[in-house]
């Protein structure tokens, strides 16, 4: 039971961090990441890789790992968790989507992509793969 509420604790916190993160105003300028960067020099090597898009992976990859995680320790059958870890992901996906068009009319320096849809999908998937391996079957005689 400890280990149930620490969990979604968790889950949800990280997904207010999330929120956060996708609907705070953005002065343009890349912020202190962009800052960090140029202070080591990294910029050029930087250049084309959109550092944006690895951050929509990894907030994505964690938010769904969590809340798998959290699933995973629901005493459910081993087929209810599989089919929740798929639900989790699709419905953070989904999540990852409407946050876009969020940023859009919200007016706050923000503003909608596509690219970033596809990178929170990426996360969401690869989260989703990194933990099916974690669903434990029931010890006791449950056919579902």
């Amino acid at each position: 039971m400890k280990r149930l509420i620490i969990s979604f604790s968790l889950s949800l916190s990280w997904l207010f961090l999330t929120t956060y993160l996708l609907v705070m105003p953005s002065d343009g300028k890349g912020g202190k990441l962009m800052r960090w960067i140029q202070t080591l020099g990294l910029e050029k090597y930087l250049k084309d890789l959109e550092a944006d898009k690895i951050v929509h992976v990894g907030l994505f990859f964690v938010l769904v790992a969590l809340w798998c995680w959290a699933v995973a320790e629901l005493k459910i059958s081993y087929l209810s968790k599989f089919l929740s870890f798929i639900i989790v992901a699709q419905t953070w996906f989904f999540y990852g989507i409407a946050m876009e068009f969020v940023q859009e009319y919200l007016q706050n320096g923000r503003s909608y992509d596509v690219k970033d849809m596809i990178a929170d999908g990426i996360g969401c998937g690869l989260a989703l793969l990194a933990s099916l391996p974690f669903i434990r079957r029931k010890q006791t005689a449950d056919p579902l």
